[in-house]
C-alpha cells in the first residue's frame, strides 16, 4: 500500500457520513475512461434516467457549447461533443445536491458551494483553452470537484461549524488553517480520499489535494495549477462566496512556470460572467448566483 493511499484511509477513518456519488455518474466515469466503450453503450446507460437526459440535452443546446444544429437525442450529443464533455454534463447534472445543493456551507452563501464548484469548473475550462486545449475536460471535472472535501466537513461538524467560522472571522486563522485546528485535516485532504476511493484518476486526485499549495506536487501538475487558478478567481470574483477570509494569494511561482500568464488570466475573468450566463442559467438555483 502506498503511503498515499495510507493516508487517506487514516483519514476517512474518522469520518462519520461518506457521501455517495450517484452510481450513474460513477459508471460514466468508469466507461469514459474505457477505450472498448462504444457510444451506443454510453447511450444506453445514460438514457436509463429520462431525466438527466433532457437535461444533458438542455445543456448541450445552450449557447455556451456553439453547435452548428439543434440535439435531439444523446447519440447525436456523444457524436458532437465526444465522451469527455458528456462526462462533464452527467457529473454537472447529477453532483449539485452532492456539492450542498441549497444548503449554507461554510464560508458560502446558501447555494454558494454549488454555484462557487460550478464557477471554477468554467474559469477551469477557459483557462486549459488557452493553455492546453487537450486538457479542457479534465480541466472542468476537477474544478467542479475541487471542494468536494467541504461537503463532508460540513456534515461532520455541523452541530459545531460556527466555531470554524469563529476561527476564520475572529481568530483570522486561514481557511485550511481553521479545518485543521477544528478537524486535524483539511478539505483538500478529506476530498482527496473520497477521489481515491472512488477510483477517480490520478490526475484528478491532485488536482483536489493541491489546489490551494500547486508547487507541492513535483512533475506536470498543469491540471493542478490550472484549477488553483480558477479557484482563486472566483473566489475573488466572489461566485457564492460569503466570507472574504475564504480568499487566498495566486502562486504565481506556480503559474509561470505552466505559462499561464496574467493576461490570460484577465482575459479569462473579463469573459466569466457571459460563459457562466450562457449555460448557468440551466443549472444554478434562483438565489444561488454569485453574491
Amino acid at each position: 500500500m502506498s503511503k498515499k493511499k495510507s493516508q487517506f484511509e487514516a483519514i476517512l477513518k474518522n469520518v462519520k457520513e461518506i457521501p455517495a456519488l450517484p452510481d450513474i455518474a460513477v459508471r460514466v466515469m468508469r466507461m469514459t475512461r474505457d477505450a472498448d466503450v462504444t457510444a451506443n453503450q454510453l447511450t444506453d446507460v445514460i438514457s436509463q434516467d429520462p431525466g438527466l437526459t433532457g437535461n444533458i440535452l438542455r445543456l448541450c443546446n445552450s449557447a455556451y457549447y456553439g453547435l452548428p444544429r439543434v440535439i435531439s437525442s444523446l447519440s447525436q450529443a456523444i457524436m458532437y461533443l465526444g465522451f469527455h464533455t458528456v462526462r462533464n454534463l452527467v457529473l454537472t447534472c447529477t453532483i449539485s445536491d452532492l456539492l450542498g445543493g441549497d444548503r449554507t456551507i461554510y464560508g458560502h452563501s446558501s447555494g454558494g458551494l454549488w454555484t462557487n464548484s460550478f464557477a471554477c469548473a468554467v474559469a477551469s475550462q477557459q483557462i486549459a483553452h488557452h493553455i492546453r486545449p487537450s486538457l479542457h475536460d479534465t480541466a472542468f471535472t476537477a474544478g467542479l470537484l475541487r471542494d468536494i472535501g467541504k461537503v463532508v466537513i460540513h456534515r461532520q461538524i455541523k452541530d459545531t461549524e460556527s466555531t470554524l467560522v469563529e476561527l476564520m472571522t475572529q481568530a483570522n486563522l486561514s481557511l485550511l488553517a481553521a479545518e485543521q485546528q477544528t478537524l486535524g485535516y483539511t478539505h483538500p485532504e478529506i476530498g482527496a480520499a473520497l477521489a481515491d476511493l472512488w477510483n477517480f484518476p490520478h490526475e484528478l486526485v491532485d488536482a483536489i489535494q493541491n489546489h490551494h499549495h500547486p508547487s507541492v506536487i513535483p512533475g506536470d501538475s498543469l491540471v493542478t495549477v490550472i484549477v488553483h487558478a480558477a479557484d482563486v478567481m472566483v473566489i475573488e470574483r466572489g461566485y457564492g462566496v460569503e466570507l472574504t477570509q475564504l480568499r487566498y494569494p495566486l502562486d504565481r511561482t506556480a503559474t509561470e512556470q505552466k505559462h499561464i500568464t496574467q493576461e490570460i488570466l484577465d482575459r479569462v475573468s473579463a469573459e466569466l460572467d457571459q460563459h457562466i450566463a450562457s449555460i448557468g442559467d440551466l443549472l444554478i438555483p434562483r438565489g444561488s448566483a454569485k453574491s
